[in-house]
C-alpha cells in the first residue's frame, strides 16, 4: 500500500511539453520540465534518471509511478504511459494514472487568491472541440469532462453555479476567454495553462495504491483522426 509519505515518480507528457517530478510527501525533490512538440520518448529516460541523481535517489527507492492519462496528444499519451507501465514493471510497483483535468485544477487552486473559486480547465484537442472539466472550489469534479467548441464552453460557463468567480486554466483558456465580450462576465483567467508532473506525483501520492490497483487507461474525449487507405 502507497503511504502519504512515499517516494513518487510523477510523468507528464501529453502535451508539448515532458516533464518528471520526484516527490516524497508533500515535498518535491527535484523537477525537470522541457517544452518540446516531439521526442518525448527520447527525453523521459534521461529525466527521469537526471531527476533521481538531483534527489540522491535511485529506482529502486521508487514506491510507485504517476503518469497523465489524458487528455491530450496520442501520442504523448502512449509515450507516458509506456514508459511508466514498463518502469512499474521493471520494479514492481503500482503506476497510477492522473488526468491533466486533475492536474491543472490542482496547481490553479494552489496559486494565493485561488481560494473559495471554482475552476474551469480547458484543454486543446488540435480541433474545434476543445476538452473541458470544470471543479468546485475543493478540487472536486463537478460533472464528467467533455469536449465542446468555445461557444458552448462559454454559455456553460456562465450558467455555472458557483459562489465566487470561476478560474479558467488550461492552453485553450485564451481561446474561451475571447469569447466573452462582457465585461461583468466572473470568469479570472488563471496562469496556469498545462499539466506538468509536480501535480500528477503529488495527486498520486493522495490517491495511493492497493495491491491489485489496475493499469491506468487513456482518457480519449474523442476518437483517434484515422485516414481510410485509397483503394485501387
Amino acid at each position: 500500500m502507497l503511504s502519504a509519505s512515499g517516494t513518487i515518480l510523477g510523468i507528464d507528457s501529453s502535451t508539448g511539453a515532458c516533464s518528471i517530478a520526484l516527490c516524497r510527501g508533500g515535498a518535491v525533490l527535484a523537477h525537470f520540465r522541457e517544452d518540446m512538440a516531439r521526442g518525448q520518448s527520447e527525453r523521459l529516460a534521461p529525466m527521469a534518471e537526471a531527476g533521481l541523481a538531483a534527489a540522491g535517489l535511485n529506482f529502486q527507492d521508487l514506491d510507485a509511478i504517476a503518469v497523465t492519462r489524458g487528455p491530450g496528444s496520442f501520442t504523448g499519451l502512449r509515450i507516458g504511459m509506456a514508459f511508466a507501465k514498463g518502469l512499474g514493471q521493471a520494479l514492481g510497483i503500482p503506476v497510477l494514472g492522473v488526468t491533466g483535468f486533475d492536474a491543472v485544477a490542482r496547481a490553479a487552486l494552489a496559486i494565493d487568491g485561488a481560494a473559495g473559486h471554482g475552476v474551469a480547465v480547458v484543454l486543446e484537442s488540435r480541433r474545434a472541440d476543445l476538452f473541458l472539466q470544470i471543479f468546485t472550489a475543493d478540487g472536486v469534479p463537478d460533472g464528467p469532462a467533455t469536449a465542446l467548441p468555445a461557444g458552448d464552453i462559454a454559455v456553460l460557463l456562465r450558467q455555472a453555479a458557483m459562489p465566487a468567480p470561476l478560474l479558467l486554466a488550461g492552453d485553450a483558456a485564451d481561446t474561451v476567454m475571447a469569447v466573452f465580450a462582457d465585461a461583468d462576465t466572473a470568469i479570472v483567467r488563471s496562469p496556469v495553462s498545462a499539466p506538468d508532473a509536480r501535480e500528477v506525483a503529488l495527486i498520486g501520492l493522495e490517491m495511493g495504491a492497493g495491491p491489485d490497483l489496475p493499469p491506468p487507461q487513456p482518457l480519449y474525449l474523442r476518437a483517434p483522426d484515422v485516414t481510410a487507405p485509397r483503394t485501387a
